[in-house]
């Protein structure tokens, strides 16, 4: 036991492959404990697009790009006009376009992320497509996780197996007579 203790305190590899598991575990736990919210608990608001524009945002960090629609309504009870965003894969650019100037019925969340939106009596964005589409990311988040977690158990088993030799050679070197 003394070994492996010292064997993950001196080897960066070791402390690397932990890291790699910690950070697996966590993406796994995002993708099964974070979800979209539940339908009733929507906000919900009644007024007219008056602008929208596509917003593409790319992420130094993982290199990887995101884009939406940054819809800007006038609610009818309100003079601020409210910033609403719906993940340009779930809206067609025309069904975008055929918003605006209309009279639209949304319902987000707390983050201005849209689920539903009606215009009239059609329902041009419906919670069902809205869950699938948001449920398929988080999906990802488990899978990645997985995978990052199974790569740093594989390199905690290396790490242990290198610092588990390396050690046995110290023990070994400082243990054997001198020799003169």
């Amino acid at each position: 036991m003394q070994d492996f203790i010292h064997i993950a305190r001196n080897s960066w590899i070791v402390i690397l492959a932990a890291v790699g598991i910690l950070v697996g575990l966590a993406m796994v736990g995002y993708g099964l404990l974070s979800g979209p919210p539940a339908r009733s608990s929507l906000q919900v608001v009644e007024g007219t697009i008056s602008e929208a524009s596509r917003v593409t945002r790319r992420s130094r960090r993982s290199g990887t790009t995101s884009s939406y629609y940054e819809l800007t309504m006038r609610p009818r009870l309100s003079a601020t006009e409210l910033k609403l965003r719906v993940p340009t894969i779930e809206m067609a650019e025309s069904d975008v376009r055929s918003l605006i100037g209309r009279p639209v019925r949304a319902e987000f969340d707390s983050e201005q992320d849209v689920y539903v939106l009606t215009s009239g009596s059609r329902e041009v964005l419906t919670y069902a497509n809205s869950l699938e589409r948001r449920n398929l990311n988080l999906r990802q988040y488990h899978v990645d996780g997985i995978a990052i977690m199974s790569a740093g158990a594989l390199v905690l088993a290396i790490g242990f197996a290198i610092g588990y030799r390396k050690r046995r050679r110290e023990v070994a070197a400082a243990t054997a007579p001198a020799s003169h």
